[in-house]
């Protein structure tokens, strides 16, 4: 009988239950990445799509249950409460509300379903597969500006910019004959915090001494940094250009927390490069582009960002109106009350949460992701200052982009694809603090040679 090769032998002995669990979250990150390209351009009007990302994620979920992979500290424990809470309070709305029991069930999953990645994820989220996971976001960058770029540039009746119902009329329409980009994502929403998602980690890899990097090559971290900017700029949405530009402001603060002149340098680097950064985003969808200007500059347009940005932050304390039982947990979200295929309650996130889950229970629910969105950025900072190569650059870009969105942002409306993306990036964060103590590669060097 033929041997395996010694190599082959050898990389079988070292795969370790954390390896396995790592794979597993690495093809539901895919899932979530290619979702909107399955039910968009090869199986139209599959419903049952939404939820593929779910399939990988539950084998994980099961897997690390099995192996014991579980990081039980206060951010478990917490999870594990809002859902018990949650959880009594959905039983109340069906006993003594309207609720029905598809929508309970399909409530409770976008509410809950997706917060063990929180404490799952970071456990096997080492140095080693920290790595991959950028290293693989890194690459996915390039084609996802360019289909950008081609959906930017076809018009609202060519078959890239069809929607997941199999019409091809575009999604998220700007004026004229263009549509907003949405990459392989099926909604503006989650391919904008994808945008601010991969600015940040360009961000965080030019912070990074080059022999960290996840690319030794200068031109390809060049190639990586166009792409991203290039697929913000052409996608039409403001969202998608606040977080890039919150991720820019993190990498700001970074260099002026760490006072280190490499990174000083580094930064710099990039603040030169903007504008032909700006000029090359022009030139791949010049309508898109123009687009995104008169959305910022347009008459009106800064009084109806404030009023976003207020109805985001404030309006839940009066626009939700008195219920101490709440119109039931997924009421308002059409994935779980298919009935209803526009917005039953409010299109805002925080305003919605509070008629679904009632008066005392939503607000309590809004505060603590307002909480969460501080605490992120904090951790960040911590996550920065990790002595001896084990600080995470790319940690304060990140929080930065993110926190908006986990304190207001939608993360129960289009959970399986916004959700799964604001965790993931908090995971990353979260496993670089719970690795701190990993003994560092080999050629692995602190950010700061004064620490």
């Amino acid at each position: 009988m033929t041997q395996a090769a010694p190599r082959a032998i050898k990389q079988r002995t070292r795969r370790t239950s954390r390896d396995v669990l790592a794979n597993l979250f690495m093809a539901t990150w895919i899932c979530i990445l290619l979702q909107g390209a399955l039910r968009k351009w090869f199986f139209p009007g599959s419903a049952a799509l939404y939820l593929v990302q779910d399939v990988p994620l539950t084998f994980a979920y099961i897997y690390a249950l099995w192996k014991g992979l579980i990081w039980g500290g206060r951010l478990a424990w917490m999870c594990l409460l809002v859902t018990a809470v949650l959880a009594v309070q959905t039983l109340l709305q069906v006993i003594f509300g309207d609720l029905q029991l598809r929508t309970a069930v399909m409530g409770m999953h976008q509410y809950v379903f997706y917060l063990p990645i929180l404490f799952l994820v970071p456990v096997c989220f080492n140095f080693k597969h920290r790595r991959r996971f950028i290293r693989w976001n890194m690459l996915i960058i390039i084609p996802m500006a360019l289909i950008a770029a081609l959906q930017s540039r076809a018009p609202k009746g060519a078959w890239i910019n069809r929607t997941s119902a199999g019409e091809d009329t575009g999604l998220g329409g700007l004026s004229g004959e263009h549509v907003r980009a949405t990459g392989t994502f099926n909604f503006t929403v989650s391919y904008a915090l994808w945008c601010g998602f991969v600015v940040g980690l360009v961000m965080g890899e030019w912070l990074l001494a080059p022999q960290r990097r996840s690319f030794q090559s200068k031109a390809m971290l060049i190639i990586c940094t166009m792409s991203a900017i290039v697929a913000t700029l052409v996608s039409g949405s403001r969202i998608a250009v606040m977080l890039a530009a919150l991720a820019f402001l993190g990498g700001f603060a970074s260099v002026i927390v760490t006072r280190n002149i490499k990174l000083i340098v580094r930064f710099s680097a990039v603040i030169v490069m903007l504008p032909v950064l700006v000029v090359v985003s022009y030139f791949a969808a010049p309508a898109s582009f123009n687009a995104v200007v008169e959305r910022f500059s347009g008459e009106g347009q800064q009084q109806g960002i404030e009023n976003r940005i207020d109805k985001m932050f404030t309006a839940f304390t009066w626009a939700a109106g008195y219920s101490g039982l709440g119109a039931g947990i997924g009421v308002g979200i059409p994935a779980a009350n298919p009935g209803h295929l526009s917005f039953v309650l409010s299109e805002n996130e925080s305003i919605r949460i509070v008629q679904e889950m009632g008066t005392y229970t939503g607000t309590v629910l809004v505060l603590m992701r307002f909480a969460a969105g501080i605490l992120l950025v904090l951790a960040s900072f911590r996550a920065l200052r990790l002595p001896l190569g084990h600080n995470l650059p790319h940690a304060v870009p990140l929080a930065f982009a993110a926190a908006p969105i986990v304190m207001a942002g939608d993360l129960t409306h289009s959970a399986p694809v916004t959700a799964t993306q604001e965790y993931f990036w908090t995971a990353l964060i979260l496993g670089a603090l719970l690795f701190r103590h990993e003994p560092v590669p080999q050629g692995v060097f602190p950010l700061s040679k004064k620490r």
